[in-house]
């Protein structure tokens, strides 16, 4: 079978005499696999939106709040990735990106997700490989290892900030991180992801509009909006915050 035969070739190991603790060592002194703080979805704060059905009433879709942002996240990011039958059994949510302003916890989701599940955390961010495995056939070789010892090692999650830079319509001059290294990569790779693996894309993006939307949305199954905090969000917030008198 000849499309069988060229997905074999595509998926040929390139590290089959080296054991999985030398490829996880590896990683962790590049800088690719990375430690997280342990935080838990919970600590995510952030309050129903009690105007939702008001507006919707009125013919008007209101703005996501805190509170569905982190239902969201737990049904597309832990939720499936915490069972391995529930992973083989639920539509298969491969990658998600989050989207929002500053200060508003993109990243701590990210590590919230990490948490939850116990994974490991892959740090593709364009800053974070730039000068690591140089040339066509390095940047083969770090796919090969991030793959290889997330399948191994899964529940595994593959961080990629500033998302929307992979698709950059223009590079700016001053940016040599080389964003669009990943451009082609990242769709082949989602593509060959099976059910039975249990790893997760997951972007986080300030701009997305500086991307090109085709692009985003074809890499990202799942895009969440972080809107900024309503009324309800912020009274509860200012009400942990505020020191006990």
């Amino acid at each position: 079978d000849k499309k069988g035969g060229k997905k074999g070739k595509k998926d040929k190991d390139l590290t089959p005499d080296r054991s999985i603790e030398s490829l996880y060592e590896e990683l962790v002194k590049e800088g690719i696999l990375v430690q997280y703080p342990k935080v838990k979805i919970s600590e995510y704060m952030g309050e129903y939106s009690y105007l939702g059905t008001t507006l919707r009433q009125a013919n008007i879709e209101p703005m996501p709040s805190l509170s569905d942002v982190r239902r969201v996240v737990t049904e597309y990011g832990v939720l499936p990735m915490g069972s391995q039958t529930v992973h083989e059994t639920a539509p298969h949510v491969k990658s998600i990106m989050i989207a929002g302003p500053h200060g508003t916890g993109k990243r701590m989701l990210v590590n919230a997700i990490c948490s939850e599940l116990g994974a490991n955390l892959m740090d593709l961010t364009a800053e974070n490989i730039c000068g690591k495995y140089p040339g066509k056939a390095g940047l083969t070789m770090l796919l090969h290892l991030v793959m290889k010892v997330g399948k191994l090692l899964q529940p595994t999650v593959v961080y990629i900030g500033n998302a929307e830079k992979t698709f950059i319509k223009k590079v700016p001059k001053n940016d040599m991180s080389d964003p669009k290294r990943l451009k082609k990569e990242l769709p082949k790779i989602m593509k060959k992801m099976s059910a039975e693996d249990r790893i997760l894309f997951v972007g986080t993006s300030l701009t997305p509009w500086d991307g090109d939307v085709k692009g985003l949305c074809q890499c990202y199954q799942k895009i969440i909006l972080i809107p900024r905090p309503d009324y309800a969000s912020r009274y509860l917030l200012f009400k942990l915050l505020q020191p006990t008198v």
